[in-house]
């Protein structure tokens, strides 16, 4: 976009007289004529007569390039947003135009034609742009061609009569999707690895329930042959032999200590019968007739097969494990001190005694401006937008003041754009910009902002101690494409018993908006201005700018000043709204 495309290209003197010469042009030009006072003829592209010429009241001529010219543009400074303003898409756009209206041309003296064609297909892109994902390049060129393939005329006088455009993805967003459709891949890979996994440890599973039947099976075998009959340690030792003949040396050890202790136990035994005996033969406790018996009983009993009879028993033990074992203390408590509600106390910020400085607790004022962007603003949209810019500005210069306000810029016509999330304006931040469209829909507007003052505000009041009831700043061009429809909405959101964060709404009215609609939509008399009848638009624009600027700040210092007053400056030039109807 650096070479230009100059569409007045030529400018002459008119010589008047019997001796004029009348300039011939071509058939790819056309000739505009101006008076003295600025008033504009073509008679139909050609030159004038000799005769007309000799008596003409006009003083300049131009000739004005009425040829085809077609281009092919790079959207490169201005990427088309997709779906969610996050990615962009970069245009490549073969354009065909021409001058349909040499008149305009030279009125609005376009020096250059491709900024003004540039400009219209971005304003007419971005909407659609934004309806689609990322990924729907080819799906935005279709929408693109089916609305606009056939051109359209501009207000400056050109008429664009061919259009086809491109649409690649951004760098980012080409290494988002490259990297989405790599983790896509990597999914199904894993699905598929997944799948083969499962199947094996199922067959796995399968081998290991047979081999754990057989086993079971074989158990059962081996006890059905055993029988009933209890076994002898021996036994046992001699039938865990038979299933592992490597435990050999284990099994002979647990033999000797299975026999040692056995021999044991009974001499243990024996030896108590023996003093049990005695005592009863000391204490005469037994005639001598039946010692002779007992004698033969007893030492029957002290047999070796009596003695491998006697059972065996165990002694239990039991030992308590201490709960804090010696040598150590228990774990004690880690973390810093914390307030009633168990959270870390909050880091209290020193200030200069002098100021006043923004706190947190102060709290934050939300501030919605919702601007017309209409048809019927079209002549002012870049009016609209330097304003915006101003206050964008104004903010990011005062940062003193920035931090308490929360601000969201709003467009509404046949749709509302939102052109600004609710968020505190900081250097760096993103400028929003406006643009005319469609009918002005109220009732789309009053609708969405109650939708988006409950969700932001829930959403602030999750991360703020204290939120101010909002501030919507409401500019409106006309009337409401959609007649009275917009009653009901606008009712529902300043109703404050039914909305729980209804809005103080200051109204204000330029170009045709009637004093009777902006004062029904300030809910309060005083918050509803419009612009003298007898004043310039553009000039009214500026000053409704500069009030809502000094509204802005000033409601922000004197929340950092603990005042619950909103300050509200009328636009100078303008009237109370309500003393009109």
């Amino acid at each position: 976009m650096n070479r230009q495309l100059p569409l007045i290209v030529g400018e002459a003197p008119v010589h008047r007289g019997l001796l004029a010469v009348t300039q011939p042009t071509t058939p790819s030009r056309a000739v505009v004529y101006a008076t003295a006072a600025g008033e504009l003829t073509s008679f139909d592209g050609r030159p004038m007569r000799w005769s007309q010429q000799a008596l003409s009241p006009y003083r300049t001529r131009y000739d004005v390039d009425i040829s085809d010219h077609r281009r092919t543009a790079e959207l490169r400074s201005t990427p088309l947003p997709s779906r969610g303003d996050v990615y962009f898409f970069v245009a490549t756009v073969d354009v065909g135009f021409r001058v349909h209206d040499p008149v305009e041309i030279v009125r609005r003296n376009v020096a250059d034609a491709l900024p003004i064609v540039y400009g219209a297909l971005v304003d007419r892109f971005i909407p659609i742009t934004r309806s689609f994902a990322i990924e729907e390049s080819a799906r935005a060129e279709a929408e693109i061609r089916r609305r606009f393939g056939a051109g359209w005329v501009l207000p400056e006088g050109i008429t664009i009569f061919a259009l086809s455009p491109r649409l690649l993805p951004d760098a980012d967003a080409s290494a988002y999707l490259r990297a989405k459709v790599a983790a896509a891949r990597e999914l199904e890979v894993g699905q598929a690895r997944h799948e083969v996994e499962v199947q094996q440890a199922q067959q796995r599973g399968q081998l290991d329930q047979m081999a754990q039947r057989h086993q079971i099976q074989a158990a059962r075998t081996e006890l059905a042959e055993l029988g009933e009959r209890p076994l002898t340690p021996t036994e046992l030792i001699r039938l865990h032999l038979v299933r592992n003949p490597q435990d050999t040396t284990l099994a002979m050890q647990l033999l000797t200590q299975h026999d040692q202790a056995v021999r044991q136990h009974q001499d243990a035994h024996n030896e108590r019968s023996m003093e049990l005996f005695r005592f009863m033969v000391e204490k005469d406790l037994i005639l001598a007739a039946d010692v002779e018996p007992m004698l033969a009983v007893t030492m029957e009993r002290l047999g070796v097969t009596d003695a491998q009879r006697t059972p065996l028993t165990a002694t239990a033990s039991t030992w308590t494990q201490p709960s804090v074992l010696p040598g150590q203390r228990p774990a004690a408590g880690v973390g810093g001190p914390s307030g009633a509600d168990g959270k870390p106390p909050a880091i209290v910020l020193e200030q200069d005694p002098g100021s006043r400085v923004w706190k947190p607790a102060d709290g934050v004022q939300p501030v919605y401006v919702m601007v017309d962007e209409s048809q019927d603003v079209r002549r002012w949209i870049g009016d609209l937008s330097a304003g915006v810019h101003a206050l964008h500005d104004a903010l990011v210069h005062a940062p003193d003041v920035a931090p308490a306000i929360r601000l969201s810029v709003l467009g509404y016509a046949d749709e509302v754009a939102n052109r600004l999330p609710l968020e505190m304006v900081a250097p760096g931040s993103q400028s929003p910009w406006l643009t005319a469209r469609g009918p002005a829909s109220y009732a789309s507007a009053f609708e969405t902002l109650l939708d988006n003052i409950t969700h932001d505000i829930e959403a602030l009041k999750a991360q703020q101690p204290k939120v101010r009831r909002p501030i919507v700043f409401f500019l409106s061009a006309g009337e409401p494409s959609d007649g009275r429809a917009w009653v009901s909405p606008y009712r529902r959101l300043v109703d404050r018993h039914l909305h729980r964060y209804a809005p103080n709404i200051v109204a204000a009215g330029v170009g045709d908006a009637s004093p009777a609609l902006i004062a029904s939509i300030a809910t309060d008399p005083a918050f509803g201005f419009v612009m003298a009848p007898e004043a310039d638009v553009s000039a009214a624009i500026e000053q409704y700018w500069r009030a809502l600027i000094q509204s802005v700040i000033g409601s922000a210092r004197a929340l950092i000043e603990g005042s619950a007053e909103l300050v509200i400056s009328p636009p100078a030039g303008f009237r109370v709204a309500a003393e009109l109807v």
